[in-house]
């Protein structure tokens, strides 16, 4: 069993199509024997049932997300963040200074690798104003609130805010600002002699994967899950 808030196109509950880890993780599990359940969450609560050693892992985990999970060598995909703000604000991501005067929605435990991390999570009160969201929709609610100017910022995936403006007619309310980073994203395991060996299939899996082209399969299907959004 494996667990994650809405995500899509990674993942995805309200769709035909089930997201790109979804397809993958079934792919590279899945039996007749064994069947691939994906639990709906919010992510810090996927994360401590996984720590808990309660579900076998996460799909879409940022390293440093989580000390105490299991991550396999190999990438699942790759994770480009972007900012959402409305449309009137005239407002520019030039580097991590100009955070400092925002308020950003995001949801609790996404993490964004360490560039955009040391600027959101200072340590002291110099960083910016956050409001972090607890909920298994977290991109929906929080753009919502954005709309609704309770925050003037949400941080999240780039292909995950343009498949939510798109599907929840927030457009052209608000539009997308590139946060200039890239970060590998990871199927993450639970701590245990049976994570551990999860996480070693799933790396043979993916070798064998590549060796013989079929990831193309998936992107043709959802897009190459990294690029620019």
């Amino acid at each position: 069993m494996f667990a994650s808030d809405e995500w899509c196109p990674y993942v995805c509950f309200e769709s035909t199509r089930p997201g790109f880890l979804v397809e993958l993780v079934r792919e590279v599990f899945e039996s007749p024997a064994r069947p691939v359940e994906i639990r709906r969450m919010s992510w810090a609560r996927a994360v401590r049932e996984a720590e808990g050693g309660r579900i076998d892992g996460v799909l879409g985990a940022v390293r440093g997300e989580s000390a105490a999970l299991v991550y396999p060598k190999l990438a699942a995909a790759s994770d480009r963040p972007a900012f959402a703000v409305r449309a009137d604000d005239p407002w520019r991501f030039t580097g991590v200074e100009v955070l400092a005067d925002r308020r950003i929605g995001l949801a609790d435990g996404y993490r964004f690798g360490p560039t955009l991390d040391g600027a959101l999570f200072p340590g002291g009160s110099s960083g910016p104003t956050l409001e972090t969201l607890s909920s298994d929709r977290p991109t929906w609610t929080n753009l919502r609130k954005l709309v609704d100017r309770r925050i003037d910022t949400v941080l999240d995936n780039g292909h995950v805010l343009r498949h939510e403006i798109d599907r929840s007619g927030f457009f052209p309310a608000v539009r997308l600002i590139d946060a200039g980073v890239e970060n590998p994203i990871f199927i993450a395991f639970a701590d245990s002699p049976a994570g551990r060996s999860l996480a070693q299939h799933f790396d043979r899996a993916m070798l064998a994967r590549s060796e013989r082209g079929g990831r193309s399969d998936l992107e043709q299907t959802y897009g190459p899950m990294g690029s620019s959004p």
